[in-house]
C-alpha cells in the first residue's frame, strides 16, 4: 500500500518552505525533499562554497556566472537579507495582489529598516554623497533581526552565524515541528503522472531509485523545475528566462570602504519603474572577487590585492528574456544591447556617486555581469496559470521561476508571499 502525503514540495527555498509550514499549520501531511544537505555551521567560505550549485561554479553557455544554491533553506542562506515587497508593476497585469500575503510574512521573516550603528558608516555616507547629488537613497528593509545583528559583520551572504538573518530553515523547522518529513540528499527527476493529474514524484537519494506519492505536488527549486517538467512532458518550460543580471562597482577612496558595512540595507529604486534598475551599496567578498577576476582574465588579478580597499555598490537590472535552460541542465543566458543599456545607466549613476565619496576615477572597477537568481523560466501565463498549476492538475511550481518576467529585485519577499497565496488555493483544493 502506497503512503500518500497531501502535499509533495520538491525544493526547500522560500516559497517551498513557505508552502511546507503553512500546510502542515492546515494539518495536512506535508513531505519537503532537498536536493542539498543540512549544513550546521555557516558564516565562513567553506560553508557558502557547499551550500551552491556546483560549488558556485555555474555558468551559462555564453559563459556568464549565475548563482544558486542546493541546501536546506535554498538561497536564503546566501542572501544579504535585503527585502523588497512583490512589485505590482510584475505581477498585477496577471491579476494577481500579493499585497495581503506579504504584510502577512513581514513579522514571522522579522522585516524592518536596521539602525543606522548596524548599517555601517560607509553605507551611511553614500547615502548622504547620493542624496547631495539629488538623488533620492534611504534605508531599504532588510529580513534580519536587529536584536541578534553584529555591527561591521557583513557576512550575510556566506550564511549568518548569529541567527540573526531569517532563512527559510526557519518555515521549514516550523514545519518540521508541525509533523512535516524532511528528505535531504533527494534528487528529483520527474512527476509520475496518471490520467492527466500529477500523483508523486521519482527521483534518488543515495544512489538508489526513490517514489514519493501525493495529493499535489509542488515544484519550488527554481531552475531545477525546468528538467523535471520537460521530463513530464511540459517540453516549453525553460524557453527563454531571466536571472536578474547584476554588476558591481567598486573604488578606492581615502577614508571609507564598505567591507565591513552590512550589504544593501541603503539604496534606491527610483529608477526601478522607468529604467529597470536598483542600485545599493555591496561588493564582491575576497574569494568570488579572486574567481571572478580569475574567470574575466588572469592579467586583472592584481587588483585582488585592493578587495579590502573598495567601496562598492551594486546595479542589479531587470534583464531581458532570452536564454534556454535545456533538459540536461546546460542552459543560455545572453546579456542583450537593453540590458547593456540598463547596465551603462546604472554604472554612470555609481561612479558619480563613488566619485562623490573621494573614489579616484582611475580606481574605478566594473565587474562583469553576473546572474543574481534565475528566474521566469516557468512563468505565470505560459508554463502555469495565475494559480500556479500547470496544464497537469495538481502540479504547480512555485518560485521565482514562475514570475512573469524579470523582476530585478531580491526576491524572497515575494516568493514567500506566493507560497502562502498558493498554500490558500490547495487548502480549497485538497
Amino acid at each position: 500500500m502506497k503512503d500518500e502525503y497531501d502535499v509533495i514540495v520538491v525544493g526547500s527555498g522560500p516559497g517551498g518552505s513557505t508552502v511546507a509550514k503553512e500546510m502542515s499549520l492546515l494539518k495536512k501531511k506535508v513531505l519537503l525533499i532537498e536536493k542539498g544537505g543540512d549544513i550546521k555551521k555557516v558564516g565562513n567560505l567553506v560553508s557558502s562554497v557547499l551550500m551552491l550549485n556546483r560549488f558556485g561554479l555555474t555558468r551559462s553557455l555564453e559563459n556568464n556566472w549565475v548563482v544558486s544554491a542546493a541546501t536546506y533553506g535554498g538561497t536564503t542562506n546566501l542572501a544579504a537579507g535585503c527585502a523588497i515587497p512583490p512589485p505590482e508593476i510584475i505581477f498585477g497585469p496577471h491579476g494577481i495582489d500579493l499585497s495581503k500575503e506579504a504584510e502577512e510574512a513581514k513579522d514571522e521573516m522579522w522585516i524592518t529598516k536596521l539602525p543606522d550603528d548596524l548599517l555601517g558608516k560607509a553605507n551611511l555616507r553614500l547615502l548622504e554623497a547620493a542624496n547631495d547629488l539629488g538623488y533620492n537613497w534611504d534605508k531599504i528593509e532588510n529580513f534580519i533581526d536587529p536584536e541578534k545583528c553584529v555591527p561591521d559583520c557583513s557576512k550575510c551572504m556566506m550564511g549568518c552565524s548569529k541567527g540573526a538573518k531569517w532563512t527559510a530553515r526557519v518555515f521549514g523547522d516550523e514545519a518540521q515541528k508541525n509533523g512535516a518529513v524532511l528528505k535531504l540528499h533527494t534528487t528529483i527527476n520527474r512527476v509520475i503522472v496518471e490520467n492527466g493529474r500529477a500523483v508523486g514524484v521519482e527521483g534518488k537519494a543515495w544512489g538508489k531509485k526513490v517514489q514519493f506519492f501525493g495529493k499535489s505536488v509542488v515544484l519550488s527549486s527554481a531552475s531545477g523545475n525546468v528538467p523535471i517538467l520537460k521530463n513530464t512532458g511540459i517540453d516549453r518550460a525553460g524557453k527563454s528566462l531571466a536571472c536578474d543580471f547584476l554588476k558591481f562597482v567598486g573604488g578606492i577612496g581615502k577614508g571609507i570602504n564598505t567591507t565591513k558595512a552590512n550589504p544593501m540595507t541603503v539604496g534606491t529604486l527610483e529608477h526601478y519603474e522607468s529604467d529597470g534598475i536598483l542600485l545599493t551599496p555591496v561588493f564582491h567578498s575576497w574569494s568570488t572577487f579572486a574567481m571572478h577576476l580569475l574567470l574575466m582574465s588572469p592579467k586583472r588579478l592584481p587588483k585582488f590585492f585592493n578587495v579590502w580597499k573598495y567601496t562598492g555598490i551594486m546595479v542589479k537590472i531587470r534583464d531581458e528574456l532570452a536564454g534556454e535552460i535545456h533538459s540536461n541542465s546546460k542552459f543560455s543566458k545572453p546579456v542583450t544591447k537593453k540590458d547593456n543599456d540598463r547596465f551603462n545607466k546604472g554604472v554612470d549613476i555609481i561612479k558619480k556617486v563613488l566619485k562623490k565619496v573621494g573614489c579616484k576615477e582611475d580606481s574605478i572597477f566594473v565587474s562583469e555581469p553576473m546572474g543574481a537568481h534565475p528566474s521566469a523560466s516557468c512563468r505565470i501565463g505560459d508554463v502555469v496559470d495565475s494559480n500556479l498549476e500547470t496544464e497537469i492538475e495538481n502540479l504547480y511550481c512555485c518560485d521565482s521561476s514562475v514570475f512573469p518576467e524579470a523582476m530585478g529585485l531580491p526576491v524572497v519577499w515575494t516568493t514567500v508571499a506566493l507560497g502562502k497565496r498558493l498554500s490558500k488555493h490547495l487548502n480549497s483544493a485538497i
